[in-house]
């Protein structure tokens, strides 16, 4: 990726569906045991998904145990080349891992730069919802995702081992400046 390129980010519209159905395709074809955000994998009806969306950023709209999130595709240019979540607090298993932030970069475009500039348009929306730090977790094999993590300033607290998933979580927190 060159220097010179800026993501933009921007909650989606009715006009992204064909992108984000080429990523997910992408997704899908590149990355069968993909652990991201589910909610992008699984998208059927994009209409569905845009009201879904509306409704999660809602805290009487959604399970008392979940946080309110809202979520954010990155673009270089019209091309969709990550999609992040800004969790607006921590609750349930969030916790421990998920986080505050969730993100990732499709695919065709990982090993770019992508990935930090991503990061750090999460924690530029987090800091407009009101979040001092956030918490953001990777799997403890997922190298690339640790160095974007180290690279936005994040302090690594712990690891964390997740029975249910059988799944070891690094656990790194970020001050957002």
């Amino acid at each position: 990726m060159e220097e010179s390129i800026v993501l933009i980010a921007r909650e989606f519209s009715k006009e992204d569906n064909g992108k984000l159905f080429e990523l997910i395709k992408e997704v899908k074809e590149y990355d069968g045991n993909f652990e991201g955000i589910d909610d992008i994998r699984n998208v059927t009806d994009y209409d569905m998904f845009l009201k879904d969306l509306e409704r999660r950023k809602h805290q009487n709209r959604i399970k008392p145990d979940y946080s309110p999130q809202t979520t954010f595709g990155a673009f270089d240019d019209e091309k969709l080349v990550g999609v992040f979540v800004v969790r607006h607090a921590l609750k349930g298993r969030l916790v421990n891992h998920g986080g505050n932030i969730g993100y990732f970069v499709r695919p065709s475009e990982r090993k770019k730069g992508y990935g930090k500039q991503v990061l750090s348009l999460s924690l530029e929306k987090a800091k407009e919802i009101g979040l001092e730090k956030a918490l953001v977790t990777c799997r403890v094999d997922n190298i690339g995702s640790a160095k974007v993590i180290e690279a936005n300033g994040g302090v690594l607290e712990n690891e964390y081992y997740d029975e249910g998933m059988n799944k070891t979580f690094k656990r790194y927190w970020i001050t957002i400046n």
